[in-house]
């Protein structure tokens, strides 16, 4: 749901294919840090990884739209690649820290209610540091590498049009 939210809005395969594979690598490494943790798929693990899709997806859409915005003005993709993600590191570098930042004090919460929300915190504290890895280091190399340099000549998609002629036709 979350992919195909994500090309209705980019309209761009290849761009979508970006945060498509970005997403279950980062669950899957969290699930990596889980498993020696001893960690179980119960409803706050769930839960945290529920919750960490929307971080995961807002660091990588943050990045590839940097991306996308250079690339859409002319420059080729390395560049851009090189530029927007230089342009938006410390940006994902803050909030990925900051998030942190915000799930830490369930981590020193005490008793049983302090038991089941460790879990919680570790996991979706987990998620979001390998997500700002991951979108600081592989989201610009795949940017690089999958999109394309902007054709302007480019007509939008069928359905884009559609919802275009629609919303004229409202105004």
């Amino acid at each position: 749901l979350v992919v195909g939210v994500i090309f209705f809005f980019l309209r761009n395969a290849r761009a979508t294919l970006i945060p498509s594979v970005v997403v279950p690598l980062s669950l899957l490494a969290t699930a990596g840090v889980m498993l020696p943790m001893g960690f179980s798929l119960d409803n706050l693990s769930l839960m945290a990884l529920s919750i960490a899709v929307g971080f995961v997806v807002d660091d990588a859409v943050v990045m590839l739209e940097a991306i996308w915005r250079r690339i859409e003005h002319g420059e080729r993709p390395f560049q851009a690649a090189l530029a927007g993600s230089g342009e938006i590191n410390f940006t994902i570098l803050s909030i990925s820290i900051s998030l942190v930042a915000v799930f830490t004090p369930l981590l020193f919460m005490g008793g049983v209610v302090g038991r089941l929300f460790r879990e919680f915190a570790v996991t979706i504290s987990v998620a979001i540091l390998v997500s700002g890895f991951v979108s600081l280091t592989l989201t610009p190399m795949l940017c690089a590498r999958v999109l394309k340099p902007h054709d302007p000549h480019h007509k939008p998609n069928f359905v884009l049009r559609w919802f275009e002629a629609m919303f004229e036709s409202w105004l």
